[in-house]
């Protein structure tokens, strides 16, 4: 990693981390009854099957040879080591052997115990085998995790021992009549496999930076028991996928690597927030030898398990419950948003969202904004249409739905600084009044996100509004405020609003002209919502003004009222906060003046904006000076100032 970004990320690291959260691995536990009991009770047997394999194995070669050191001391010579060498050979064979039938007692046991009857299909030899080689390679790593020489050299361990558990999943569930005598909820959805090759450059990632370990999901019908996971359409794509990976592992040697593994971890997880744009959180894995953390990736902090013993029956029952939940659990458990579905062939989304009680279907190409910070609001964009792409066909889409987890309220009714609220009242304001259609965007549904969870072993199924806290339990969110010694966290609550028009950027202005029309309209538009809404916009950015049209029918659009107030709600929201771009902040805003923000401070981020484009252009190719990156937007409360806690990323 480069020094400067290797620095950058150990900061985040030390701001974000909140370490030994006991119940993160909770989090994978299924919603429904009856998938959380055949995961347990499958967990449970696949660790006594490891556990029953290291120690017969460990029998075997401990009670059948000798050191060539001993026997020369009782006048062996030669001779004796040839005799050892030759035991040492044969106990091999009795530990394969004795492996080997371990492995197929276990597989009809647990069919049997599936399908409700003692017929079942004989145990394939090659199943048999392959589980066995998995068992042999990650043998390793759990004996001898923390005493490897190189990093590398626990690549293919730590993968086997994830192939060990797919392979035990799939290997049960490969009968007809235990797929049949099972609610459809108790059987797998998939299995967590490596990728083929670790250690490797991901094809989609924006440089380039090796991952050790992807982890990818596989439908079971589709996995063949001791492979490795591929990309789809292996022909097209060389290399794993950010795009394709469910979680991500990073790998050090020694018992401290677990937390060197950790900066690598998180600057690599925010490439599967920038590619997935269905991912509401994440999760991840840090390795360290022996030892082992589960990370929980959420909008505000970074959660980590208590170290995990390899080396341990409880820490390996640990990690297999997990790997285990993973297979079984409904996928907004794994982070996944259910209303995002990401098609292949053609590639579209297929989006739902609220209108007015009823769910409306929305299709998109692709997101033309990604979530590229690993924590705050994940915005992602996307410009839809209610007409699915088809191959070959234009698409032609009218509709932008914005999708993101903003700080808000927790009671809806006083969420004074909701957009969808905001954006429903500027469209009863301006009912009527052609003049300023296309300058702001019309409100067309939407509102809080709703994740539905069945009434199961938590006792809290039905819809429930998918929060920052609501992602996580109520022991996790008690943990929290014992470990950051302060306050709870901004609660974010995952948004999802849908509005009619849509423009452009101003980099693809035509001219100097246009760019003069696109502002006048903008601001025009902000004058007039804020004399007939009372709602002051608060973030004038380049972003946040776009264009349709062309020539002499170019009209600005202003967008985004996510940091918005109401005049009449502005005592119900933080005094004096900071909000906005930092390059166009006005100076009372950027400096936190005891000045309330006013529309003052928004005429003068016009102003910032106006020199920025007069400095570096408008359009890239035209940029006579380098344009710097623009700064994280952040929002810092008043507490923040006097030292109460950090800010939050926006």
């Amino acid at each position: 990693m480069h020094s400067t970004r290797k620095q950058e990320t150990i900061e985040m690291v030390e701001d974000y981390i909140v370490r030994g959260i006991e119940g993160i691995l909770d989090l994978a536990i299924p919603d429904d009854k009856e998938a959380m009991k055949t995961a347990g009770e499958l967990g449970s047997s696949i660790s006594a099957l490891i556990e029953s394999l290291l120690s017969e194995e460990s029998t075997i070669v401990s009670g059948g040879s000798q050191s060539s050191s001993s026997l020369r001391k009782r006048g062996g010579g030669r001779g004796a080591n040839i005799r050892n060498i030759r035991a040492q050979v044969q106990n091999s064979r009795n530990s394969n052997s004795k492996c080997h039938g371990l492995i197929s007692s276990w597989i009809t046991q647990q069919r049997q115990s599936a399908s409700k009857t003692k017929s079942t299909k004989p145990v394939s030899a090659t199943d048999t085998n392959t589980l066995n080689t998995s068992f042999k390679q990650f043998r390793q790593w759990v004996v001898e995790g923390s005493e490897a020489g190189k990093e590398s050299g626990l690549y293919e361990p730590i993968s086997q021992f994830f192939c060990f558990v797919s392979g035990c999943i799939k290997s049960v569930y490969t009968q007809q009549s235990s797929r049949t005598s099972l609610a459809e909820e108790a059987h797998p959805q998939r299995l967590i496999v490596p990728f083929s090759k670790p250690d490797r450059k991901s094809a989609d990632g924006d440089d380039d930076s090796r991952v050790d370990i992807y982890l990818n999901q596989v439908p079971v019908a589709q996995y063949t028991i001791g492979t490795l996971a591929t990309n789809p359409g292996s022909a097209e794509r060389q290399g794993p996928m950010l795009k394709d990976a469910f979680a991500l592992v990073e790998v050090k040697t020694g018992g401290q690597g677990v937390y060197s593994a950790l900066p690598q971890l998180f600057r690599y997880t925010r490439g599967i927030y920038a590619e997935q744009h269905h991912r509401r959180f994440a999760w991840g894995i840090a390795v360290g030898g022996k030892y082992v953390q589960i990370v929980f990736f959420g909008p505000n902090y970074a959660l980590a398990s208590p170290s995990i013993n390899i080396s341990q029956k409880e820490g390996r029952a640990q990690l297999v419950m997990l790997l285990v939940n993973w297979s079984f659990c409904e996928s907004h458990r794994l982070g996944y948003d259910s209303d995002i579905v990401c098609h292949t062939k053609p590639d579209y989304y297929e989006i739902t969202v609220d209108q007015d009680g009823s769910p409306t279907t929305y299709y998109s190409r692709s997101a033309v904004v990604s979530a590229e910070r690993l924590f705050g609001r994940h915005t992602r964009c996307f410009v839809a249409s209610t007409d699915k792409p088809m191959p070959g066909s234009v698409f032609k889409p009218d509709i932008f739905i914005k999708d993101a987890w903003p700080e808000a309220a927790e009671d809806a009714a006083v969420d004074h600084r909701d957009e969808s609220r905001h954006l429903q009242r500027i469209k009863e304001a301006f009912c009527g009044d052609n003049s300023f259609n296309g300058k702001y965007p019309e409100h067309h549904g939407g509102g809080r996100v709703k994740i539905e969870r069945r009434f199961g072993g938590r006792g809290d199924g039905g819809m429930v509004e998918d929060t920052s806290i609501s992602i996580l339990s109520t022991s996790i969110c008690e943990q929290l405020d014992r470990h950051t010694q302060k306050k709870r966290p901004p609660l974010r609550v995952h948004k999802r609003i849908c509005t009619k028009g849509i423009g452009k950027p101003l980099k693809f202005a035509n001219s100097g002209l246009e760019i003069i029309c696109i502002l006048a309209d903008a601001m025009e538009c902000h004058w007039e919502i804020y004399q007939r809404c009372g709602i002051l916009h608060r973030d004038i950015s380049t972003n946040n003004i776009l264009f349709s049209g062309s020539g002499s029918r170019v009209k600005g659009m202003l967008i985004d009222f996510d940091h918005a107030i109401c005049k009449k709600d502005k005592d119900m929201v933080r005094n004096f906060e900071r909000t906005g771009t930092l390059p166009f902040m006005s100076i009372n805003n950027l400096e936190g003046g005891k000045i309330e923000h006013s529309l003052l401070d928004d005429w003068e981020s016009l102003v910032y904006i106006i020199c920025w484009i007069g400095t570096y252009g408008w359009r890239r190719q035209d940029n006579t000076a380098k344009e710097p990156d623009i700064p994280e937007r952040r929002i810092v409360s008043k507490r923040t100032e006097s030292g109460g806690g950090k800010s939050q990323q926006s």
